[in-house]
């Protein structure tokens, strides 16, 4: 069975320095990050990551002199599966949005595009060639490691779910009103599967995709992010569906989510 359309298929750290920024995410989050022992046709110095099930969450790769001139900068990001790269990569244009890297195929694994919605947030598109189902993103699992929640944050909110609900079909069917002056925090579903939420861009958060990665203890990491040059943004609290949540930032400031089961 493959992925549908729309759902999150791999999520990758571009770094300036992968040599500092991986020993930082082994030990908080406890991936095993490098390259495969059979490394895959033309993905020359990419580097894997790998959870403690032996399940794959994305992979790593080190921004060049030529990608930083480019405009590239580190960062988290999330490939969403298309079923045509090139005709997704048409839609994102007609939609306003801009393509920030050509459809093109990786050896034997698949073709994909680097892309930017109308408010200039980045994702990838791709069409894998294996048959299997990609297992990196599962709101219900507790696969330590593995991505349970995604999170955007927009500088025009109703224009962000205008497009990915044209371009993906998200359809946001639950809100949530945050305090102050906030706005709503608005739940993103693909069909009956929830991906995450959307919520309006701040000084404080930053526009971008935010993946959460599952941990098994909350405070262990948070102490782990701050003894390996990490920033915690914000947390740990606990959140609607019993789990602990905190928003955390590495040391080139990419920031992330990392979510727990509730402390009894």
């Amino acid at each position: 069975m493959t992925n549908m359309a729309g759902e999150p298929m791999w999520y990758e750290l571009m770094t300036q320095n992968l040599s500092a920024t991986r020993p930082f995410y082994m030990n908080v989050v406890g991936w095993k990050i490098g390259r495969s022992p059979e490394q895959p046709e033309g993905v020359g110095d990419y580097e894997f990551i790998l959870r403690q099930d032996g399940g794959l969450t994305g992979g790593a790769i080190q921004l060049t002199d030529e990608m930083l001139a480019g405009g590239a900068r580190p960062m988290w990001t999330v490939y969403f599966t298309a079923a045509d790269v090139d005709a997704a990569v048409a839609r994102v244009k007609d939609l306003g949005g801009s393509v920030l890297m050509e459809p093109h195929d990786i050896g034997s694994i698949g073709r994909l595009a680097f892309v930017a919605d109308p408010q200039g947030v980045p994702f990838y598109l791709m069409r894998g060639n294996s048959p299997e189902k990609s297992q990196v993103y599962d709101t219900a699992s507790t696969a330590f490691g593995q991505c349970g929640w995604n999170e955007l944050t927009t500088p025009d909110l109703d224009a962000s779910l205008a497009f990915y609900g044209e371009m993906f079909g998200f359809a946001v069917n639950e809100r949530m009103a945050m305090p102050g002056d906030a706005g709503d925090y608005c739940f993103l579903d693909l069909g009956d599967l929830r991906l995450g939420a959307a919520m309006t861009a701040s000084e404080a958060w930053p526009a971008g995709w935010k993946p959460y990665f599952r941990v098994a203890d909350i405070d262990a990491a948070k102490a782990a992010v701050e003894a390996n040059g990490g920033k915690v943004l914000m947390g740990p609290h606990e959140v609607p569906s019993d789990e602990m949540i905190l928003v955390a930032s590495d040391p080139e400031g990419s920031t992330f989510g990392l979510v727990a089961p509730k402390k009894s």
